[in-house]
């Protein structure tokens, strides 16, 4: 039996047939496509897996999604003043020494005091004033770094001192209600309220609102140890540490010597 060889092709039609085979290669790559997208489309009506619509595009990082807010605020209190006041109460000292301690840890420029003039409690003030400053003494609050004013309330008989400082101020997000059912979202989106809370607990809890904006200066460094041996070693003494004889002792029974 003989076998017959296929005529050659000319390079012609050799370049027609692969453009046949690319047409066709390209021709079944979208219908897979389609195939494949339909299917998709498909699949997520079938399970209810739809965007949630927010108003806005959802972030899951919670600190975008519910960020804190910190910004620049008077800090105040008011004590209130009584015509026949003569000082400040054991629950007021107290007060105001919580206060004038947060001052120090959080405070810029002067402490403000705010005494009211030309009102029926004017003589009350004076003298809650002068125990206010004599508290504030005593936390370590030096005349230098505070500032009086006084101000004149309309129609207010008991006009309060109000002690005051420019601070930082941290305002959480606020939360509302969980209005959707996350138990069948099968696309394991996050929900819009998530961590909400978390970061509204952390805005009220933190201690010093600026470390959520800038980190604090380091402590100066304990050079004592430092400082001596570098004396030693400017004078040319040895800077090693030196033992005593238990202590070689106690060294040399560990290693087995």
């Amino acid at each position: 039996m003989s076998i017959v060889q296929p005529p050659a092709l000319s390079g012609n039609e050799r370049a027609a047939s692969k453009r046949v085979l690319m047409s066709k290669k390209n021709m079944m790559i979208r219908i897979v496509a389609g195939c494949v997208l339909v299917t998709g489309l498909v699949g997520c009506e079938t399970r209810q897996d739809r965007a949630v619509k927010l108003g806005r595009m959802i972030v899951t990082n919670a600190k975008g999604n519910h960020p804190i807010r910190v910004s620049k605020q008077m800090i105040r209190m008011k004590i209130p003043v009584r015509r026949g006041d003569y000082g400040l109460n054991s629950e007021k000292k107290m007060e105001l020494g919580n206060f004038v301690e947060q001052y120090r840890r959080e405070g810029e420029g002067k402490l403000i005091l705010s005494a009211p003039a030309g009102q029926p409690n004017e003589v009350a003030a004076f003298n809650v004033l002068n125990d206010i400053r004599d508290s504030m003494k005593s936390h370590g609050i030096v005349r230098q770094m505070v500032r009086l004013r006084p101000y004149s309330p309309k129609g207010d008989p008991e006009a309060p001192i109000i002690i005051s400082y420019l601070g930082y101020k941290a305002e959480g997000p606020k939360c509302g209600p969980l209005t959707r059912d996350v138990g069948g979202e099968y696309a394991n989106r996050p929900g819009e309220q998530l961590a909400c809370a978390n970061q509204a607990n952390f805005a009220a809890m933190v201690a010093n609102p600026r470390d959520l904006v800038e980190p604090r200066d380091e402590s100066p460094r304990s050079g004592e140890r430092r400082d001596q041996l570098w004396d030693k070693y400017v004078k040319g003494d040895s800077t090693e540490t030196k033992k005593s004889k238990d202590q070689k002792t106690t060294l040399s029974s560990a290693v087995g010597n």
